[in-house]
């Protein structure tokens, strides 16, 4: 939930060239003074009228602006994601020119802040930085900081700009279609596809010896040269349960939450199962998204009770190293136990 910004100050820092001048307003009346020169005197004034200016339009530059920003849908730890902003100038003149903003923790990039040449009057301009969150978890995103040395650089102004945010970021997804079981839809499935009688959808996969003859798709086999599987979504959407210890690791958190896109988008009914805690089974991006709102949070996650009278044909239990140990209930090719690393 965003909090409406609030005016902040304007800091004021001097740059090199702002030190040489106060330097040059003490020496040279005090030399004008001593050296009865007039000329040096008409100097000290037009550096004063000059001061005076920039520090003016420096100032009226920077509070002139105002920010907003967009943040994605959806946000995973320790992957690149992109923010938008609009800057947006009332100074009817010229508009606002020569600015940076940048972002402080817990917002991390490899960039020094966005820089904006200029931002017309009574227009919005787009700028897109780019950064990562370290952890998953609830953020508190503050404001950031806007800088502008305009006209003449004799100092750096500063302000804090933009609105708070609260953040909630998803656990980091990793691959995971090589530990995934090939009867589930691991390595080599395609996209899904719809059966030519309109009714049953059917995936694609490479063959795997066993498979039976009457499911190889000759015609993909021969565009790609490989023998290729036509898996009936009888096969390919079995509802599946995922199992995590509440003290389970990041990696472990991050492996679930993997699984949960990765079934999210076939649409695979997918249920998570807890100390306490039982949600599913469920499909869909929105369902998805309360998994993994669950995930980003654990094991603070409130207890719903484990639903008894339920049972997934596949149970996927994750250990605290991130292993996977698949088990069928009841299927007819039931799949093996064991860790799939």
């Amino acid at each position: 939930m965003n909090k409406p910004a609030r005016q902040h100050k304007t800091a004021i820092r001097p740059t090199p060239y702002g030190w040489m001048t106060v330097f040059l307003l003490f020496w040279l009346p005090l030399t004008a003074v001593f050296t009865a020169n007039n000329f040096l005197l008409i100097i000290f004034i037009m550096m004063i009228g000059v001061v005076i200016v920039s520090h003016k339009s420096a100032k009226r530059n920077i509070e002139s602006v105002t920010l907003t920003r967009r943040l994605p849908y959806e946000i995973y730890a320790e992957t690149p994601f992109s923010i938008k902003y609009k800057f947006s100038s009332d100074q009817e003149l010229w508009g606002a020119v020569t600015l940076s903003f940048r972002e402080g923790p817990p917002l991390q990039s490899e960039s020094d802040g966005v820089r904006i040449s200029r931002v017309l009057p009574n227009e919005t301009t787009v700028e897109y930085g780019h950064f990562t969150f370290p952890a998953r978890g609830d953020w508190r995103l503050s404001a950031g900081t806007l800088h502008s040395s305009f006209p003449f650089g004799l100092a750096s102004y500063s302000r804090a700009c933009g609105d708070e945010a609260s953040v909630l970021v998803f656990p980091r997804i990793q691959p995971v279609d090589d530990d995934i079981p090939i009867q589930l839809g691991g390595s080599g499935r395609g996209r899904e596809h719809v059966d030519p009688l309109g009714t049953v959808p059917y995936l694609f996969r490479d063959y795997v010896p066993g498979d039976p003859h009457k499911l190889i798709d000759w015609k993909k086999s021969a565009q790609s040269g490989n023998l290729v599987t036509r898996i009936l979504s009888e096969e390919g959407a079995r509802e599946i349960t995922l199992r995590l210890p509440r003290n389970a690791s990041e990696r472990a958190i991050s492996r679930a939450a993997s699984l949960i896109v990765h079934f999210g988008r076939s649409g695979t009914p997918v249920s998570l199962e807890g100390p306490g805690l039982w949600i599913g089974p469920g499909t869909g991006r929105e369902f998805s998204r309360k998994l993994l709102t669950v995930l980003a949070r654990w094991p603070d996650y409130p207890e719903t009770g484990t639903d008894r009278d339920h049972s997934s044909r596949v149970l996927v239990e994750i250990d605290d190293s991130g292993d996977f140990l698949w088990m069928g209930r009841g299927d007819t090719d039931e799949l093996q136990y064991g860790h799939l690393r």
